[in-house]
């Protein structure tokens, strides 16, 4: 359900409709100057409009509900300072907390890679002030038992998206695969295009996989009860509330378990290491634990647009060409704002790929397949603007003239270094996962693990001229 992931505090909104304007779902109406309210049916999470909401209570206000009340129904600590803006989104902090108390619970948390780069800005510091090892280390400190990320989750995921856009070239079959990591994307898909569902890939988020491989791989790692396993993702996104929540994320078996158990964002885990009094800046590096191996480079693929397409293009190069194919060097080229092309051969294919961040940019081109003028074999679609750097559950930036500047420099950290993807096969942590795990390749195991399935949410259709 999306019932109360995004909210608008009535009192505090000013009905400048700026949500409005970014939802591309038409997901919030009211009238000009008055408060607003989402339409849960139609919402699609991504959190773009929490993200450019302006209304806010701040230490220095005095309102009909008193702050201390407001942080209290947020399920915040009454000791945080920061504004609070009229539309927000529903935390997960309390459950989290809980869990970490509980004896009988086995903790483990995965952090997305988008995570490390944005936190300091909810400390006041510049973007990328904190490793990737100093957050490893408060996670430690808040108590989980199990500290992973999602690279070998990514490995899985761009092996199976490759796979599939190979057996949709060789067979035939429809055209474009459109990527499945984005959640709100989906749903966009689901309740505007439910025709088109069937062009999605049928593989999990790397998030999704990651849960289900903690509470299946890990726990056989760490020697532990499956349903004993809380699962935590931290992520830059609103939507993964959603996503993980949907019926279909459960690993199928004789007790089906939840893939994830509860999502925090950036944002979330800022308070999180506040409230406990951590001192971010002061820590020391330290690795993530081994029970979910790293994939090195991969933690880089599923964060800005355009990544997950030269990687599936690079690995379904290598796989068609048995692992002794040259380098492909796979460039996007802009045609216009959110929108890039690469053209590319892959073994007898000529294969045209897009990229697109922005769902409204993507309309013309569902409308195209719709009519069946499509021209593309895969296709990219992030919701955010410039991919998961800009999520909705990033920490805000206040001035709209300072987004770009900003993003670019959470992109610059995270593209810093070999992020090489071409070889993931043959990588010793993915074949054991494969081969001792799942059994093989593209089997019976891995398809329960890492595939789902997609659900018709028809509603009106949007309109594409925002």
């Amino acid at each position: 359900m999306t019932e109360g992931i995004i909210q608008i505090d009535p009192e505090l909104c000013t009905g400048c409709r700026e949500c409005a304007a970014a939802c591309a779902a038409e997901g919030v109406e009211g009238e000009p100057r008055q408060p607003q309210t989402v339409r849960d049916e139609r919402c699609l999470c991504c959190g773009q409009c929490v993200q450019i909401c302006s209304a806010y209570d701040s230490v220095f206000d005095t309102h009909a509900i008193a702050r201390e009340t407001r942080l209290r129904q947020r399920n915040l600590s009454p000791s945080l300072t920061e504004p609070l803006f009229a539309m927000y989104d529903r935390n997960s902090m309390a459950e989290v907390k809980a869990a970490l108390a509980d004896a009988d619970l086995f903790t483990m948390v995965q952090c997305d890679a988008t995570v490390p780069s944005a936190i300091a800005e909810d400390f006041g510091l510049a973007t990328g002030s904190f490793s990737r090892g100093q957050v490893t280390a408060a996670l430690r400190k808040l108590g989980f038992a199990k500290v992973g990320n999602t690279t070998l989750a990514a490995a899985c995921a761009l092996l199976e998206t490759a796979q599939e856009l190979i057996e949709r070239l060789e067979g035939g079959r429809i055209l474009p695969v459109i990527n499945s990591s984005c959640p709100a994307a989906v749903k966009f898909v689901e309740q505007f295009y439910p025709e088109l569902i069937h062009y999605l890939c049928s593989c999990k988020s790397p998030h999704q996989i990651a849960g289900a491989l903690f509470k299946s791989y890990g726990a056989e790692m760490a020697g532990t009860d499956p349903a004993s396993v809380y699962s935590v993702s931290i992520v830059p996104c609103t939507a993964r509330k959603f996503e993980t929540n949907r019926p279909e994320m459960k690993s199928n078996g004789d007790h089906p378990l939840s893939d994830i158990d509860a999502v925090l964002t950036t944002r979330e885990l800022a308070y999180l290491i506040k409230d406990a009094g951590i001192d971010l800046a002061g820590l020391v590096d330290e690795k993530f634990d081994r029970d979910l191996p790293e994939v090195p480079g991969l933690e880089k693929v599923y964060c800005q647009t355009g990544d997950i397409t030269r990687a599936v293009l690079s690995i379904s190069h290598e796989l068609l060409n048995h692992h002794n194919g040259s380098d492909l060097d796979i460039q996007l080229v802009a045609q216009s704002e959110g929108v890039h092309l690469a053209q590319r051969q892959l073994g007898s294919h000529k294969v045209k790929a897009i990229a697109i961040s922005g769902l409204q940019k993507a309309v013309p081109f569902f409308e195209a397949i719709r009519a069946g003028r499509n021209e593309f074999a895969f296709m990219e679609l992030m919701a955010c603007p410039q991919g998961c750097v800009s999520g909705g559950g990033q920490p805000k930036v206040l001035l709209p003239i300072n987004k770009g500047r900003v993003y670019g420099e959470r992109a610059r950290i995270l593209s810093d270094g070999d992020s090489s993807v071409r070889n993931i096969a043959k990588h010793s942590v993915v074949q054991e996962l494969y081969q001792c795990h799942f059994g093989k390749q593209y089997g019976d195991k891995s398809n329960r693990i890492v595939h789902t399935q997609y659900v018709e949410r028809r509603l009106n259709q949007v309109t594409s001229n925002k």
